[in-house]
């Protein structure tokens, strides 16, 4: 039986340890390699070639994503199962406009975990139950651009429009067209709401 060949990518040396001990117990999958880190993990990923990459979505020097990105473009059919603790629906949007083929909390139980990774070697995808829901109602929101997101994590910080005018080189009366436009994206009356929600949903990180 060929088996499955797995790369596991975690900055925490006893998270690595724990997966690859929890898969060796399995008899359709091996272990090929492990990193720590992002330009380890790219290295890794070559040396390999694995079926199936297990990689953590933040990692100290290069994030989760950006390592996903430069994989798929080295590999497009790379078969990447994206690891994370956050769980919020931004994150869960992110990685797969990213092109995870899954994404797992590390807390989901082992059984989902096996059922992932074996899912996407198939060609499929694999979201944890109730996460399909979340992206649905997360796809009828507007998108927040760029600018209105960098915008909107300053008002989260505190900043008052003059400050984030300053720091942006705006006009003032830009930054409060850009806050009201934020405030009118995401539903909410002002702005002590809209730092809230951008923290809660995963849009911001403090």
């Amino acid at each position: 039986m060929k088996k499955i060949r797995v790369l596991i990518v975690d900055d925490h040396f006893m998270v690595r340890i724990g997966l690859a001990g929890s898969l060796a117990e399995e008899a359709d999958i091996e272990v090929v390699g492990e990193a720590g880190e992002g330009e380890g993990a790219l290295r890794a990923f070559r040396k390999h070639a694995p079926d199936v990459t297990l990689l953590d979505g933040r990692m100290p020097g290069r994030h989760g994503l950006e390592v996903l990105r430069e994989i798929r473009a080295q590999r497009p059919d790379a078969k990447i199962i994206l690891l994370s603790v956050d769980d919020t629906d931004e994150d869960f949007h992110r990685a797969l406009q990213a092109g995870a083929n899954a994404y797992v909390p590390k807390a989901l139980p082992r059984e989902e975990l096996l059922t992932a990774i074996r899912t996407v070697h198939r060609g499929g995808k694999y979201l944890p139950p109730g996460v399909a829901e979340r992206l649905a109602s997360r796809a009828e929101r507007p998108n927040l651009s760029p600018r209105e997101l960098e915008i909107l994590r300053l008002v989260a910080l505190g900043n008052a429009n003059k400050e984030i005018a300053a720091r942006l080189g705006l006009a003032e009366v830009t930054v409060k067209v850009y806050v009201s436009r934020i405030l009118d994206k995401l539903g909410v009356p002002d702005r002590t709401r809209a730092s809230t929600l951008a923290i809660e949903r995963g849009l911001v990180r403090l």
